[in-house]
C-alpha cells in the first residue's frame, strides 16, 4: 500500500526485548525486538520506519491485483514447512515495525513460540517512491531476512536486493530452501502465467485432489488405450490378410490401393476380405461396406 507520513495513532511503546525471546529468532541478536513485537496496533493501517509513522493509503486498482496475483503465486509455490503472506507487521529494529506486500516464512514457531522472521520478502511499485520502499527493504535486511525482491509494475520488471543496491532478473527466482520449484517471473507480470505456475507448484506438492484426478485420468486412458489398441491390431490384421490375398491373387496393390486400406474403418475391411474371398478381385468403385 502507498505510504504517507502521519501523527502515531493507537502506538504501543515498544515492549522490552527479552533475552530469550531475541536469542531463537534466526538472523537476529539481542539487540533487536521479537519480530512479532509490535509498536504499532495490528490493523491499525499504520507502520513505522526509524520513529516516523506512516498511514498506509489504499493500492490503486493496478497495484493491488499485483500484489493479489503475487501472493497467488507465493501461496503455490511454498514448500509445506513455510508459510506466505500479505501485508504481515514485522519488527524490524526497536524503532521499526514494517509490514512487507508479501513475504514467506518459516511456519515453525520459535523455542519461546513466536514467529520466525520472514527468509523472502516482495514489494510492489506503483506510485509510491522506490527511496521509501528502499529504506524499508534496508531495515528489513538489516534484521537478517535473507532475500529481498521489488516488482515495479510499471517497468514491467523484478529486481533483487543485492549488496546494497537493486539488481534485475532475467527469467526466474530459484530459492529451493522456500520454493517447490524455480518461481517464473512472468508469473508475476501476467495472468495466465501465474495460473500455469500454480498449477505447476500444485503437481510438484503432489496435492491429494490432482493426484487423484491424474489416477483416475490415468485409468480411463488405460481403458480407453486398451481398446483402441484392439481395435487397431484387428485392423492391422486385416489389413495383412488383405495384402496376403492380393499377393496370392495376382491383384496390384498400388500406392491409391495403400492408402484407401489405411483410411479404411474395421468394417470396410471386414468387406474387402469377403469381397476377395468371393469374387478373388479388387472391388471396382468404392470401398465395400
Amino acid at each position: 500500500m502507498d505510504r504517507s507520513s502521519s501523527p502515531p495513532a493507537k502506538l504501543h511503546a515498544p515492549g522490552p526485548a527479552s533475552s530469550s525471546h531475541a536469542a531463537v529468532c534466526p538472523g537476529q541478536d539481542s539487540r533487536f525486538p521479537p519480530v512479532d513485537e509490535r509498536i504499532v496496533q495490528p490493523e491499525s493501517r499504520f507502520e513505522v520506519m526509524h520513529g516516523q509513522v506512516y498511514e498506509m493509503m489504499g493500492s490503486r486498482q493496478p497495484r493491488a491485483i499485483a500484489t493479489g496475483q503475487l501472493a497467488y503465486v507465493l501461496f503455490a509455490l511454498a514448500r509445506p514447512e513455510f508459510q506466505a503472506a500479505v501485508d504481515m507487521l514485522t519488527r524490524a529494529d526497536r524503532y521499526s515495525d514494517v509490514a512487507p506486500d508479501a513475504c514467506v516464512f518459516p511456519k515453525a514457531p520459535t523455542l519461546a513460540g513466536g514467529r520466525r522472521l520472514e527468509h523472502l520478502v516482495f514489494e510492489v511499485l506503483d506510485s509510491q517512491s522506490v527511496a521509501n520502499v528502499t529504506e524499508k527493504v534496508r531495515l528489513l535486511k538489516k534484521r537478517g531476512v535473507r532475500r529481498l525482491f521489488i516488482l515495479d509494475i510499471n517497468a514491467a520488471t523484478v529486481s533483487e536486493w543485492i549488496q546494497g543496491s537493486w539488481n534485475e532478473l532475467s527469467k526466474v527466482i530459484e530459492d529451493p530452501i522456500c520454493f517447490v520449484r524455480p518461481l517464473g517471473l512472468k508469473s508475476l507480470l501476467e495472468a495466465a502465467d501465474a495460473d500455469r505456475e500454480v498449477a505447476l507448484a500444485l503437481l510438484a506438492k503432489r496435492t491429494p485432489v490432482l493426484m487423484e484426478r491424474i489416477r483416475k485420468g490415468e485409468k480411463r486412458g488405460e481403458k480407453r488405450g486398451f481398446a483402441d489398441g484392439r481395435e487397431e491390431g484387428r485392423r492391422e490384421g486385416l489389413v495383412a490378410a488383405i495384402t496376403w490375398y492380393c499377393e496370392f491373387l495376382g491383384i496390384e496393390v498400388s500406392q491409391e490401393r495403400r492408402t484407401v486400406l489405411e483410411r479404411a474403418d474395421e468394417t470396410s475391411l471386414r468387406a474387402l476380405v469377403d469381397q476377395l474371398q468371393t469374387h478373388r478381385q479388387w472391388p471396382s468403385g468404392d470401398m465395400p461396406s
